[in-house]
């Protein structure tokens, strides 16, 4: 398995980890005509432009070629941030891949990209019944902090995390 920065010829491939992904650890959690109508393809478009604008930067994991999952990172979107903290925006991995050590790795990517930016800090929010991705997170080092904040998709609660890079 490798990774790297994303490829548009990637995002597609991405974008379907990303749907697969949601399908199996959101289904009771989010709403599912939400779930149903996740499209791959306006996804991949989606960050097409977000990337071409320099907002964000998308890395993924390949295994014999294909992508199997991807982290997206950029500058931490909150302005009461502390200087020089950057976001971990997305972070998904196929469901047929989970436990295989590509999570670990995009999140790897995903920091030594943001510290290679100027960040010593990476911060995330993740919903606060998605038991799965908190023990994940807290085995990678990221901490609970007392930010809270409710989800735009059915106003499900979020907890941040941060770590030190």
């Amino acid at each position: 398995m490798a990774t790297r920065l994303a490829r548009p010829a990637d995002l597609l491939g991405a974008a379907e980890a990303r749907v697969a992904s949601w399908h199996a650890a959101f289904t009771g959690l989010v709403p599912q005509d939400f779930l149903d109508a996740m499209d791959p393809t306006a996804i991949a478009a989606s960050w097409t432009d977000s990337i071409a604008a320099g907002r964000s930067r998308l890395h993924v994991a390949l295994l014999d070629g294909d992508v199997i999952g991807y982290a997206g990172v950029g500058p931490e979107r909150d302005p009461q941030a502390p200087a020089n903290t950057g976001e971990l925006y997305a972070l998904f991995v196929h469901p047929d891949h989970w436990g295989t050590g590509a999570g670990r790795a995009l999140t790897d990517a995903a920091c030594a990209d943001l510290r290679e930016s100027g960040c010593d800090s990476v911060q995330l929010w993740v919903l606060e019944a998605n038991n799965r991705a908190r023990r994940f997170y807290a085995r990678y080092g990221f901490v609970e902090t007392a930010g809270r904040a409710y989800s735009s998709l059915n106003d499900l609660p979020e907890v941040r995390m941060s770590a030190s890079l």
